[in-house]
């Protein structure tokens, strides 16, 4: 039997594979809510561990925050708390500020600029969308919505929207005040997030990494 590829589904994937980045700088102008419709629905298509929620019809829930609401404020003041919190644990930790060229001098000043400034974008960026999985047994909840952020990054990128991973939404899922705020039991959930709209300017060239060393065949 021959097996054929179906090449022009394998070329467009390698198009969006290539294209696909993080945007940080969103236009003013919010996308129509039928993309986030679709972006959502790319996302709920996603693999999920089946026997971790098995019985449940909710285990996977999307929130989306619209610029210049009450509950987009909301989490924006509860991520800069967070963030305030965190980095005062990681320098008493370590006992001080880190020097530039420390491992961990990026990131402490990422903190360090949201708590003065706030997450650039959940203020600029039309829609913050949270998704939330269910965390039965055995846990991988986590697991299944990176896929789901996945699905909607590439859906984004076949859209043209700018797409950005908000990586501390997973850590909101210890606060009881956004779980609360999204409507969630406390406890049962696990999170991930990410903001959308459309670029605000055109992107840099993605650096690609080459992995011609990092292959190894056995």
């Amino acid at each position: 039997m021959v097996r054929k590829f179906n090449e022009e589904a394998n070329r467009v994937l390698d198009e969006l594979l290539e294209a696909r980045r993080s945007i940080r700088a969103f236009a003013k102008e919010a996308p129509p809510k039928e993309a986030v419709e679709q972006l959502i629905r790319a996302g709920s298509l996603a693999p999920y561990a089946a026997l971790a929620v098995a019985g449940r019809a909710d285990f996977r829930r999307f929130f989306v925050l619209e610029r210049e609401t009450p509950a987009r404020h909301e989490a924006a003041r509860l991520v800069q708390l967070r963030a305030q919190k965190s980095l005062e644990k990681m320098l008493r930790a370590r006992g001080g500020p880190p020097a530039e060229g420390d491992r961990d001098y990026a990131y402490l000043s990422r903190l360090k600029m949201i708590v003065e400034n706030g997450h650039p974008s959940l203020i600029t960026a039309p829609y913050y969308i949270v998704v939330a999985e269910y965390q039965g047994f055995p846990p991988a909840g986590l697991q299944s919505l990176a896929h789901v952020l996945q699905n909607m990054w590439l859906k984004a990128t076949a859209l043209g929207l700018a797409f950005q991973l908000i990586s501390v939404t997973e850590a909101m899922a210890e606060d009881e005040a956004f779980v609360r705020l999204v409507g969630l039991p406390f406890g049962e959930y696990v999170m991930d997030g990410c903001t959308i709209g459309y670029p605000g300017a055109d992107p840099p060239p993605a650096a690609r990494p080459d992995m011609s060393s990092g292959i190894k065949w056995l």
